[in-house]
């Protein structure tokens, strides 16, 4: 089954913090299996936009930021444009009663290759998963079995 990644879980492989393990053994475990690995082109921007609110922060060494970008832009990644899914993005964005889109990208993304959406963040996995929206939160025994 292909998999859709959330910025998220590139930010925290290519900084290295406390949830890089998690996420490198999920990257290991879909690259060994074959499983395509897919994300919006929106992906890079919210990576950048990530790295920069950890150097605005002081959370992450600038002078760090060139190698973490090496690091999330050696994951096979095939990235898709959001024409075909916009609609569907504002109506999952809608019904998350969210007032940006970016996380419905991938949702709808996911929804439209038939895949599982990875992801970090908590309230993503719990208000999408409620809603019906096959997501699996990184981290969470119950998904790394």
């Amino acid at each position: 089954m292909p998999v859709v990644v959330d910025a998220g879980l590139l930010i925290a492989l290519a900084i290295d913090d406390d949830r890089a393990s998690t996420v490198f053994a999920l990257l290991g475990r879909w690259l060994a299996s074959d499983e395509e690995l897919h994300a919006p082109a929106l992906l890079p921007y919210e990576v950048a936009s990530g790295l920069t609110r950890l150097v605005a922060a002081g959370a992450f060494p600038a002078e760090n930021v060139a190698e973490a970008w090496q690091v999330f832009s050696a994951v096979p990644i095939t990235y898709h444009q959001l024409l075909a899914d916009g609609p569907a993005a504002v109506g999952i964005a809608l019904r998350l009663r969210r007032q940006s889109a970016y996380d419905a990208a991938y949702l709808a993304l996911a929804q439209r290759l038939g895949a599982e959406l990875w992801t970090l963040d908590g309230s993503l996995a719990r208000n999408a998963g409620g809603l019906g929206f096959v997501v699996h939160l990184a981290g969470d025994s119950a998904n790394n079995a």
